[in-house]
This record gives C-alpha cells, structure tokens and sequence, in this order.
C-alpha cells in the first residue's frame, strides 16, 4: 500500500532535478541563448530590448513544454549526446515557429539556424557535464 506524502516535495518529487524540472530548465536556457542569438544577427548590443527578450522567452518556454511532453513519454534513464542534441534540436524548432515569424526567407530558414545553434549548445553542456563528473571523480 502507498505511503501518504505529507510534503508538496515528496509529492513531486519527479519534477525535481532527477525528473523533469532540471531537463525542462536545460532546454529554456538553449532555446533562449540560441534564439536570443540567431535573432540578433550578428549586432547582439541591438539584441537588449525587452520585446527581444520577450520573444526568446517565448521560444524558450514552448522548447521547455515541448521537452517536457517529450521525456514523459520516454525511458530517461538512458543519456546520450545525440539524444540531447536531437531533444533540443526540435523543441528549439517547434519553439521558434511559435515566437515569431521568421526574419528572412524561406519561413522555415531562421528556425532551422536557431534549432541547429539550440543542439551546438546541448552538446556543449553535455561534454561540459561529462568532464566535470570525471574531474570531479
């Protein structure tokens, strides 16, 4: 029989850092950094404007829930780095198609970058991570 949880923690305990809250906040970041860059092109000072940052949250926030929606439905307990890079690949996608229209055509061009940009950052994470472990230990 089920204990009864007497804490929210315990309770969602899933969405803490072995769950999805950790993924979810991995994938915003990527998303954010590489809209917020390929949206900048190239004149990243004319890149700080709150409606800038708005519409790189935005893309962050639906790669997070896209993210999300994924590794429900996935086994986690397997980590690879091209599973990473895919994750992030498509969320990105998904997520800039729903900030904004694209700044160049063909619609489809700006995502594909920014997507692209979105799984460099993945790997990067995902070797940075794995050094740090073998450092550490």
């Amino acid at each position: 029989m089920p204990s009864l949880k007497l804490s929210v923690l315990e309770t969602f305990g899933d969405l803490r850092a072995s769950g999805l809250a950790r993924p979810a906040a991995e994938k915003f970041a990527g998303a954010w950094l590489a809209c917020f860059l390929v949206m900048a092109r190239g004149n990243v000072f004319a890149a700080f404007s709150f409606e800038h940052m708005l519409l790189a949250s935005v893309c962050g926030i639906v790669g997070a829930a896209v993210t999300v929606a994924l590794l429900v439905q996935m086994d986690r307990s397997i980590d690879s780095v091209a599973r990473q890079a895919t994750i992030s690949a498509v969320a990105t996608f998904i997520g800039d198609i729903f900030a904004h229209p694209s700044h160049f055509p063909p619609q489809w061009a700006e995502p594909v970058v920014t997507a692209a940009v979105s799984a460099g950052i993945a790997i990067a994470l995902w070797y940075a991570r794995r050094w740090m472990k073998t450092a550490a230990a």
